[in-house]
């Protein structure tokens, strides 16, 4: 009888011993269950960065524009050109030019003259001189001999308080508001100079005039 019970007992803890191992199993099984979710389609965009120019010339990205002219080389229309003028009739001119920012980006303005003006012949340069004006009532650039270069400085908008942060989205040849601005130069002559400078008579002063735009 007592055999029996050992024997019994014996086999209780083999089956106990069993069960536990199969637990342990099974636990360990229900621990390697995993649940999944997944953000798909990520991504990162760049903005876009472009203006229009006095009202339909379109920015280049990346490069200024490169010599010999055309629109396909970058170059736009002439701010002002005149012909014929003499000491008593035809200065000053002006001419406009309405920068918008269309990109997507906000934009930092600046203006130059990134060479020197060009005369045909003669100092007819020196004897002109170039102002800059803007809606804003602003003088950027101070009446002075085209001969002399123009630095890089910067531009602002034309919002209520003006700025140089252009906002984007701006409409091509509007050239008002916070996504743009309406710039006026005047070619007058350097008086008594352009008057009293025969060898000025048939010459031309030719200049550029660059507009450039960072992201800001």
């Amino acid at each position: 009888m007592e055999r029996k019970s050992r024997r019994s007992l014996r086999v209780a803890l083999v089956l106990g011993a069993a069960v536990a191992g199969t637990a342990l199993v099974g636990w360990g099984g229900l621990a390697a269950w995993s649940a999944y979710t997944e953000n798909a389609g990520n991504s990162v965009a760049a903005g876009t960065l472009a203006h229009t120019n006095g009202p339909s010339c379109v920015s280049n990205l990346g490069s200024t524009p490169t010599s010999g002219g055309g629109p396909t080389a970058g170059w736009c229309a002439a701010a002002i050109t005149v012909a014929n003028v003499d000491p008593a009739f035809g200065l000053p001119v002006t001419g406009q030019i309405k920068i918008a920012n269309t990109g997507s980006l906000q934009s930092n303005f600046a203006m130059s003259m990134p060479a020197a003006a060009v005369p045909s012949a003669g100092t007819i340069c020196q004897d002109l001189t170039l102002a800059v004006t803007d809606l804003n009532g602003a003088t950027d650039y101070t009446a002075a001999p085209l001969s002399t270069q123009m630095g890089s400085f910067s531009l602002k908008n034309n919002a209520s308080t003006p700025n140089t942060l252009w906002s984007p989205n701006g409409t091509a040849g509007s050239g008002t508001g916070a996504t743009g601005n309406t710039f006026t130069f005047t070619v007058a002559a350097l008086v008594p100079n352009f008057a009293n400078d025969p060898t000025d008579a048939g010459q031309s002063c030719t200049f550029n005039i660059l507009f450039t735009q960072t992201a800001a």
